[in-house]
């Protein structure tokens, strides 16, 4: 039998961390993480995280990709790229593209080399669109 390791860590629903992540791997959350996550890779927020977020991508879910659960983020963001139709109430330092889906909510300062809002977004905060 071949072992074929998967390259992410799971945060399952029912699952509660506290303290910080540290991943070179992709991180999926379902659950809830009270502190910072760094990952060399992506993080996918399902769940909530009261934290910060530093990651190559972030992908923040809305409820109706989620099974009706909305994705959040409560925390500074510092990504390359960063995809939400869940809620972000935090600072965004984005390198490159940034999308605000049309169910999504953002609150705080937006800086971002380009940024997308789709109709329906809720935005609160400056927006920076850096080049």
């Amino acid at each position: 039998m071949d072992f074929v390791e998967e390259k992410k860590t799971v945060i399952q629903r029912k699952c509660k961390v506290f303290g910080e992540i540290i991943s070179n791997d992709d991180v999926v959350l379902y659950g809830e993480v009270k502190g910072n996550i760094t990952c060399e890779n992506d993080v996918i927020a399902g769940g909530v995280l009261v934290g910060n977020v530093e990651a190559n991508e972030l992908h923040v879910y809305g409820s109706k990709e989620n099974g009706g659960k909305e994705g959040s983020v409560f925390g500074d963001v510092r990504v390359r790229n960063c995809v939400t139709n869940g809620k972000i109430k935090g600072d965004c330092f984005v390198k490159e593209d940034m999308l605000i889906g049309n169910d999504a909510t953002v609150i705080g300062e937006i800086n971002a080399g380009n940024v997308e809002i789709k109709k329906g977004a809720a935005v609160r905060g400056n927006l920076n669109i850096n080049r």
